[in-house]
Protein backbone atom coordinates (compact mmCIF):
# COMPACT_ATOMS: atom_id res chain seq x y z
CA UNK A 1 0.00 0.00 0.00
CA UNK A 2 0.86 3.66 -0.54
CA UNK A 3 -0.23 4.82 2.75
CA UNK A 4 -0.97 3.12 5.94
CA UNK A 5 -4.78 3.95 5.28
CA UNK A 6 -6.37 3.86 2.65
CA UNK A 7 -10.06 4.65 1.93
CA UNK A 8 -11.59 3.66 -1.76
CA UNK A 9 -15.40 3.45 -3.21
CA UNK A 10 -17.22 2.00 -5.61
CA UNK A 11 -20.01 3.99 -6.44
CA UNK A 12 -22.64 4.48 -9.43
CA UNK A 13 -22.62 7.58 -10.93
CA UNK A 14 -25.03 9.12 -9.79
CA UNK A 15 -26.31 12.09 -6.71
CA UNK A 16 -25.38 9.68 -4.56
CA UNK A 17 -22.05 8.11 -6.03
CA UNK A 18 -20.93 12.29 -5.69
CA UNK A 19 -21.59 12.48 -2.15
CA UNK A 20 -19.22 9.94 -1.57
CA UNK A 21 -16.52 10.22 -4.11
CA UNK A 22 -16.68 14.15 -4.26
CA UNK A 23 -14.74 15.22 -0.95
CA UNK A 24 -15.16 12.80 1.05
CA UNK A 25 -13.19 9.73 0.44
CA UNK A 26 -9.88 12.14 0.10
CA UNK A 27 -10.96 14.02 3.11
CA UNK A 28 -11.05 10.58 5.46
CA UNK A 29 -8.29 9.27 4.04
CA UNK A 30 -6.53 12.23 4.60
CA UNK A 31 -7.52 12.73 8.00
CA UNK A 32 -6.70 9.25 8.81
CA UNK A 33 -3.10 9.23 6.87
CA UNK A 34 -2.14 13.24 8.91
CA UNK A 35 -3.25 12.72 12.65
CA UNK A 36 -2.52 8.41 12.78
CA UNK A 37 0.42 6.25 12.61
CA UNK A 38 -0.07 2.96 12.24
CA UNK A 39 2.89 1.62 13.31
CA UNK A 40 2.47 3.40 16.97
CA UNK A 41 0.12 0.41 17.31
CA UNK A 42 2.08 -2.73 16.54
CA UNK A 43 3.75 -4.95 13.37
CA UNK A 44 1.12 -7.26 12.78
CA UNK A 45 -1.09 -4.58 10.58
CA UNK A 46 1.10 -2.25 8.10
CA UNK A 47 -1.94 -1.32 6.15
CA UNK A 48 -5.64 -0.96 6.20
CA UNK A 49 -8.00 -0.53 3.14
CA UNK A 50 -11.79 -0.04 3.37
CA UNK A 51 -14.08 0.49 -0.02
CA UNK A 52 -17.05 2.05 0.43
CA UNK A 53 -19.61 0.46 -1.37
CA UNK A 54 -22.50 3.01 -2.68
CA UNK A 55 -24.81 1.19 -5.26
CA UNK A 56 -28.30 0.11 -5.20
CA UNK A 57 -29.23 -2.57 -2.64
CA UNK A 58 -30.03 -4.80 -5.83
CA UNK A 59 -26.66 -4.71 -6.35
CA UNK A 60 -25.49 -8.56 -6.13
CA UNK A 61 -21.67 -7.99 -7.24
CA UNK A 62 -20.23 -6.47 -4.56
CA UNK A 63 -20.98 -7.15 -1.37
CA UNK A 64 -19.18 -6.81 1.92
CA UNK A 65 -15.99 -8.36 2.42
CA UNK A 66 -13.38 -8.76 4.83
CA UNK A 67 -10.03 -10.09 4.48
CA UNK A 68 -6.41 -10.16 5.90
CA UNK A 69 -3.14 -10.97 3.79
CA UNK A 70 -0.62 -12.38 6.42
CA UNK A 71 2.22 -12.45 4.26
CA UNK A 72 1.95 -8.55 3.48
CA UNK A 73 0.28 -7.32 6.76
CA UNK A 74 -2.61 -5.87 5.30
CA UNK A 75 -6.29 -5.69 5.89
CA UNK A 76 -9.09 -5.45 3.39
CA UNK A 77 -12.67 -4.33 3.68
CA UNK A 78 -15.11 -3.20 1.20
CA UNK A 79 -18.28 -2.46 3.30
CA UNK A 80 -21.84 -1.04 2.03
CA UNK A 81 -23.08 2.13 2.98
CA UNK A 82 -27.06 1.76 4.03
CA UNK A 83 -28.31 3.37 0.73
CA UNK A 84 -31.88 4.65 2.23
CA UNK A 85 -29.41 7.14 4.38
CA UNK A 86 -27.65 8.10 1.39
CA UNK A 87 -30.43 8.83 -0.34
CA UNK A 88 -31.44 11.56 2.20
CA UNK A 89 -27.94 12.46 3.39
CA UNK A 90 -26.11 15.70 2.21
CA UNK A 91 -22.42 15.35 1.45
CA UNK A 92 -21.20 16.56 5.09
CA UNK A 93 -23.93 14.06 6.25
CA UNK A 94 -22.58 11.25 4.61
CA UNK A 95 -18.59 11.95 5.75
CA UNK A 96 -20.36 11.39 9.28
CA UNK A 97 -21.83 8.13 8.22
CA UNK A 98 -18.66 7.01 6.41
CA UNK A 99 -17.16 7.84 9.86
CA UNK A 100 -19.24 5.93 11.20
CA UNK A 101 -19.46 2.66 8.96
CA UNK A 102 -15.53 2.65 9.72
CA UNK A 103 -14.98 2.48 12.79
CA UNK A 104 -17.82 -0.63 12.74
CA UNK A 105 -15.09 -1.92 10.70
CA UNK A 106 -12.37 -1.57 12.31
CA UNK A 107 -14.54 -3.04 15.11
CA UNK A 108 -15.09 -5.84 12.83
CA UNK A 109 -11.28 -6.03 11.72
CA UNK A 110 -10.36 -6.17 14.90
CA UNK A 111 -12.38 -9.72 15.48
CA UNK A 112 -10.14 -11.58 13.19
CA UNK A 113 -7.91 -13.77 15.32
CA UNK A 114 -5.35 -14.53 13.11
CA UNK A 115 -3.91 -10.23 13.74
CA UNK A 116 -1.36 -10.63 16.23
CA UNK A 117 1.25 -7.90 17.66
CA UNK A 118 -1.41 -5.09 17.11
CA UNK A 119 -3.28 -3.03 19.56
CA UNK A 120 -6.96 -2.89 18.05
CA UNK A 121 -8.26 -1.25 21.23
CA UNK A 122 -5.39 1.82 21.21
CA UNK A 123 -6.43 2.10 17.48
CA UNK A 124 -10.07 1.77 18.12
CA UNK A 125 -10.11 4.56 20.37
CA UNK A 126 -7.71 6.98 18.54
CA UNK A 127 -10.12 7.19 15.54
CA UNK A 128 -12.87 7.22 17.33
CA UNK A 129 -11.12 10.34 19.47
CA UNK A 130 -10.36 11.90 16.09
CA UNK A 131 -13.70 11.59 14.68
CA UNK A 132 -15.40 13.19 17.95
CA UNK A 133 -12.51 16.09 17.38
CA UNK A 134 -13.20 16.44 13.93
CA UNK A 135 -16.95 17.16 13.93
CA UNK A 136 -17.79 13.31 12.82
CA UNK A 137 -19.55 12.05 15.55
CA UNK A 138 -20.69 8.94 15.96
Amino acid sequence: MYAPFIISSIVEDTPIGEKIDAQNVVSLEQLLNADLQLSAYGTGVLGIAVVFIGTVPQDAIHQDEITFDGATKELYAQVRLPYADLEQATEAEVLVLMARKYLQTLRDLAALEQVADFDWEHLLQDVQNLFVAKGLTI
